[in-house]
């Protein structure tokens, strides 16, 4: 073999194994994000790994690197251009409630969506503006520290603060209801 194609190789490899052991997470993620719509989550989380994988062969991932963190920051961020996007070539016609496909398989979904949110909580969470919404996925969904959400998102840590205490409380407004109808409270 080339001596030049091995460390792609090898590369490619360690990559794929670390990729595998974090599929569920980041289509977990993805579909949060993406307020369920599989579709959706699953080309976030391809994009996310195909620039996961450039940033991995040139050495983006650190030894000290938590790389969890690391691809959940970028799915993140190709969620947020992808949004943005989406918003701004967006037409007066919702495109994504035309079911033209009809009923979708339920298989990966169900997969997928093990452990996701019950859909009161799902819709409250899909009721908060988007910069709030990835605060509390990161903070109370994923287990982020304050410090990592922050990093995660490039803005100071006060500002994930800010974002999660607002958040929280209309959260708080949004499942009133539905906890005191399960007598949470």
């Amino acid at each position: 073999m080339d001596q030049e194609s091995t460390p792609i190789s090898t590369a490619r490899d360690e990559y794929g194994r670390l990729a595998r052991s974090l599929e569920t997470a980041l289509l977990v993620h993805g579909l949060r994000l993406c307020g369920g719509d599989v579709d959706w989550a699953k080309d976030v989380v391809q994009e996310a790994l195909v620039k996961g994988y450039s940033a991995y062969r040139d050495g983006g991932l650190g030894r000290d690197s938590n790389p969890k963190a690391w691809l959940l920051r970028i799915l993140t961020n190709t969620f947020i251009n992808q949004y943005n996007r989406k918003r701004k070539w967006e037409s007066g016609l919702d495109i994504e409630k035309v079911d033209l496909a009809g009923p979708r398989s339920a298989s990966l979904e169900d997969l997928a969506f093990t452990g996701v949110l019950e859909e009161p909580l799902q819709s409250a969470l899909d009721a908060l503006p988007e910069e709030q919404r990835i605060c509390v996925l990161l903070i109370d969904v994923e287990q982020f520290e304050y410090a990592e959400a922050a990093k995660l998102l490039n803005v100071p840590i006060g500002t994930v603060r800010s974002r999660l205490a607002r958040a929280r409380i209309k959260l708080y407004s949004l499942l009133l209801p539905y906890a005191q109808n399960r007598r949470l409270i």
